[in-house]
């Protein structure tokens, strides 16, 4: 539906690194994003927020980081064979792993406070920390990513980029974990 909506120019692509483009088609929400080499679009079923964006912008840089040669040799090399993506990459991930880091946990797992014992934080990751205590304390144990994201943005006086890296470098440390997936099922539905 949305690959005939831009073949027939219904849609409109963007036209440079880092634009954006939203659409909306028969109840559906499109956010397409223009990498350096592909565009890198997102299917969803709500209005995109910031914080949707952000994470596309985040996994567009991953996938052409980890794919840059594959991307550039696609359509020779390859013969335009997708499946070459669903292969290793030098990274040692696949698409299917990139997708599941990024996308599932990020939008669909809630987060608990992981252990900060030998981890050297700069000043803004430390402020950040201390501030989630308290909110994951609030809600329970646990927060979801997007909430985390606009609660801190309305809090602090943080450049939207370096939220987003700061949020995302706690979790690669793992200060932040996801829940398991059992238990996040219990609290709430996913839909695949």
């Amino acid at each position: 539906m949305f690959r005939s909506s831009i073949q027939y120019k219904i849609l409109d692509l963007p036209s440079e690194q880092g634009e954006i483009e939203q659409a909306t088609l028969e109840g559906k929400f499109l956010i397409t994003r223009a990498g350096k080499m592909i565009w890198i679009s997102l299917i969803n079923n709500k209005i995109p927020t910031l914080f949707t964006r952000e994470v596309l912008k985040f996994f567009c840089e991953i996938f052409e980081n980890s794919y840059e040669r594959e991307i550039r040799e696609l359509y020779t090399q390859y013969k335009g064979d997708i499946s070459i993506f669903r292969e290793e990459s030098r990274s040692r991930q696949n698409i299917e792993v990139i997708i599941e880091d990024i996308f599932h946990l990020y939008f669909t797992l809630p987060y608990k406070i992981g252990s900060t014992k030998a981890k050297n934080l700069p000043p803004k990751s430390k402020k950040m920390f201390q501030f989630v205590k308290v909110l994951i304390h609030k809600n329970k144990g646990s927060i979801y990513l997007e909430k985390l994201f606009n609660e801190v943005g309305k809090n602090f006086n943080f450049k939207t980029e370096d939220l987003v890296e700061l949020i995302f470098d706690l979790v690669q440390k793992k200060i932040l974990l996801p829940t398991s997936l059992e238990k996040s099922k219990q609290k709430s539905p996913l839909y695949f």
